[in-house]
């Protein structure tokens, strides 16, 4: 159902919709508390997926805004909920969690701190990704040591955009016309190619993508996109999570 993946002392998971308590267009591992889904079955899906990398450890969030913020969690850190889209820290006691449904969930690891980030196409050209790693430069740790890992996200045949889209990559990204596919009359943008040349800027050699598309992939992931057109204007999220082994 899921695959966890297990690197040196670090374990996570970019999880899908499945194996959950939640209905409708929140079946079923909806992870984000929504008015449209039941508290207790959030708070169940959470435990469960949890449980799928320590059952005696708890869940940092972020208060996701699609930002370039990034919180370092400390040993002083509460699990207050600080607006922000990406967390660093080396603690062994906690398990840092983001919520997606079309965004790419990136998990970073090195020798000493381990990160997770929600890059919606917002942060990603307001320099989420670069934010992050600078976190990691700042702990001390050299980027040729860092592990980068993406998750299922929308891919560039379901990401359909407009002319005002573009006139904001044009004022964020130098190259942008490489990232823009057209065909016929509709215009696309190539998400994954501008993630992985953001890391690639950075020399990192430890990359691994994932080629899963959340739209097209609607049954398996929350998709956002995919229900907005259908004009359902709520759905679910799913989870990934990433944390030191017990």
């Amino acid at each position: 159902m899921y695959s966890i993946k297990n690197k040196g002392e670090y374990v996570f998971c970019f999880f899908n919709r499945m194996g959950g308590v939640s209905k409708g267009s929140f079946s079923s591992l909806n992870c984000s508390f929504n008015k449209f889904d039941k508290n207790t079955n959030v708070k169940k899906n959470r435990e469960i997926a949890k449980n799928f990398i320590s059952e005696k450890k708890e869940i940092i969030f972020v208060n996701q805004i699609h930002s370039n913020k990034v919180i370092f969690i400390n040993d002083d850190y509460k699990n207050e909920i600080y607006k922000a889209d990406a967390m660093v820290s080396s603690r062994k006691d906690i398990i840092l969690g983001i919520l997606t449904a079309d965004c790419a969930p990136i998990v970073v690891l090195s020798k000493k701190n381990f990160g997770i980030i929600h890059a919606g196409w917002k942060g990603l050209i307001s320099g989420i990704i670069e934010n992050t790693f600078n976190e990691f430069v700042k702990r001390g740790e050299g980027l040729e040591n860092l592990k980068v890992f993406v998750g299922p996200h929308l891919k560039t045949k379901s990401f359909e955009i407009k002319n005002d889209f573009v006139d904001l990559l044009r004022k964020k990204i130098p190259d942008y016309k490489s990232y823009i596919l057209r065909e016929k009359n509709i215009m696309k943008f190539d998400f994954s190619s501008l993630i992985l040349n953001i890391i690639r800027r950075f020399n990192i050699e430890s990359i691994e993508i994932s080629d899963e598309d959340t739209f097209s992939n609607n049954q398996k992931f929350f998709s956002y996109r995919f229900y907005s057109k259908q004009g359902i204007k709520n759905c679910g999220r799913q989870i990934s999570l990433v944390g030191i082994k017990d």
